[in-house]
């Protein structure tokens, strides 16, 4: 029988829907479980907090999520790839450790940590040795800003949550690594890929960037028809279902809300795509134009035919610093039917 391996979206964001995880590992039988938190703007945001509270700069409502789900993870053997240590893999990893404890699971459960990923106090030395770390929009050097860097990170690929996989940790907690990784890695824990089979890297890649966003892609995503999309209230967040060939199926458990088909899985490919011939990763460089799309059946769709090439020798840098304010407008009330409400009032400047 052809193996097949599922992996589940829990978390498309930090503050999504935190009924989703329990849902996931719940409502039907998965081997991982998926959770994304990072994006450009948490890393600094996460930073500030550590500087604040050196216990801090990890997505903390992590914690009880994972506190309320250890007991299900334990019991019906699925791992955890998650970002969710933010800037502070290590606090967050301990304080999981904790959350288990407490609930009487020392010895069943393993936690592995990826670091590596942050820069802020290795960036004078880059720029020392001669690294200018320009400005990919703007080709700036860093040094224009230096002073007010806030976060400073790399964007790691797959490889270290498959070496932690491999020595044997059924939760994974990172730090900056890709959105798609935290999906790739177990598909190359679980079926031995090859570093340079970059076929199925980029199938794995392409995989993992549909089910990033949670339920983006099971219909919270749909530009024209999203009235139509059945009980979004209940939506179910996807899940994929790989081969060793590097082909797969994106699905959501029955019962659930939601849609998965053609159209909507389109709309999340598009996403933050760019040049779609050459999707670029630590990991290899996906060619979206090859992507296969065919719907099965009723929620259900097949993904097969992706192609791709080696990956690039540099690695993409996130920086963070700041930039004066940020203000928020709110309308104001309207005091008669011939009077124009005024346009905004400031309700609040935060410095960024």
């Amino acid at each position: 029988m052809t193996k097949v391996v599922r992996i589940a979206a829990g978390q498309g964001f930090w503050g999504d829907w935190l009924e989703a995880p329990y849902r996931q590992v719940t409502g039907g039988p998965i081997d991982y479980l998926m959770m994304d938190y990072l994006a450009e703007v948490t890393m600094s945001i996460m930073q500030k907090q550590k500087s604040r509270d050196p216990s801090l700069g990890y997505a903390t409502d992590f914690i009880p999520l994972m506190q309320r789900i250890l007991p299900v993870l334990a019991q019906r053997k699925i791992k955890v790839t998650a970002n969710a240590g933010g800037v502070n893999p290590s606090a967050c990893a301990a304080a999981v450790a904790a959350a288990a404890r407490g609930l009487g699971l020392q010895g069943k459960l393993k936690i592995g940590i990826v670091t590596g990923d942050n820069l802020l106090d290795r960036l004078d030395g880059l720029l020392a040795r001669g690294h200018a770390l320009t400005n990919l929009d703007t080709g700036r050097p860093l040094r224009d800003v230096r002073d007010r860097v806030l976060s400073a990170n790399a964007y790691l690929g797959a490889w270290p949550i498959v070496d932690a996989l491999r020595q044997g940790a059924d939760i994974v907690i990172t730090g900056r690594v890709t959105d798609t990784g935290l999906t790739l890695a177990p598909l190359i824990q679980s079926f031995d890929w090859r570093p340079d089979a970059w076929d199925r890297m980029a199938a794995g890649t392409v995989a993992g960037h549909i089910i990033e966003c949670g339920a983006q892609a099971s219909g919270g995503n749909r530009l024209l028809d999203w009235q139509r999309v059945p009980d979004l209230a209940n939506v179910g967040y996807p899940i994929v279902e790989a081969h060793a060939d590097g082909s797969f199926e994106i699905v959501k458990h029955p019962g659930t809300g939601g849609r998965i088909d053609v159209p909507g899985v389109t709309e999340q490919l598009v996403y933050e795509m760019g040049d779609p011939a050459a999707y670029i990763t630590p990991d290899c460089v996906a060619d979206f134009t090859t992507i296969q799309l065919r719907q099965v059946r009723k929620d259900r769709v097949r993904v097969s035919g992706v192609r791709g090439k080696p990956a690039t020798d540099k690695l993409k840098v996130s920086i963070a610093y700041s930039y004066g304010y940020k203000a928020v407008g709110t309308p104001g009330p309207t005091r008669s039917r011939k009077r124009r409400p005024p346009i905004g009032s400031c309700a609040s400047g935060s410095r960024i």
